[in-house]
């Protein structure tokens, strides 16, 4: 039983480097995201269920101390309402969701650009006694809005930081491609 254990704590321990990236990029949606693995994906929905909403939610963990968690939607947009979107109104309703989950906004921006809008913000706090880092994102496009909900928890953990900026960076448009970094030198 003892060469049991052991033999599935070595294939749980080895189970990561086998994960593939997954790029979650709904049918509907204008946009994408690339996790290091497959996140979960459910689909919520109101009491009459007319209203459901596909969520996609992806937790790293590096032992006790540290862990990064990312929550995306994707929701169709009416052709009409687009114009009603400001780039304010969708920094404003950025800064409410950051409220909602009891954190303060800081440096938030919006932008218009390439045929889309988009706001970011980022919020400094603590959860459990742990430094916590927020960045929410909305990315509006003609047919879809986008959200990213991204929180890195814990002390400084370099793999949780490359995870974290890793897939914020992957966040974009299907049709446009992030720019290149230049070379470290």
């Amino acid at each position: 039983m003892k060469n049991f254990l052991l033999f599935c704590s070595t294939f749980a321990l080895s189970a990561q480097v086998w994960a593939a990236p997954y790029t979650y990029s709904p049918y509907n949606c204008e946009f994408q995201i690339t996790f290091p693995e497959k996140p979960f994906i459910e689909k919520k929905c109101e009491k009459n269920a007319a209203n459901c909403v596909e969520v996609a939610s992806y937790t790293k963990a590096v032992g006790v101390d540290a862990s990064t968690r990312f929550r995306v939607t994707c929701n169709p947009v009416a052709a009409g309402e687009v114009t009603k979107y400001t780039t304010e109104i969708i920094e404003e309703t950025l800064n409410q969701l950051v409220k909602s989950n009891n954190l303060i906004p800081y440096n938030s921006q919006s932008s218009d650009k390439n045929g889309y809008k988009s706001a970011s913000t980022i919020s400094l706090s603590e959860r459990d006694g742990k430094p916590l880092i927020y960045n929410g994102q909305i990315w509006l496009g003609q047919t879809s809005m986008f959200t990213v909900e991204a929180e890195m928890i814990g002390h400084q953990n370099d793999e949780i930081q490359k995870t974290f900026a890793s897939i914020l960076k992957s966040a974009y448009p299907k049709n446009l491609k992030p720019a290149e970094e230049a070379p470290k030198q």
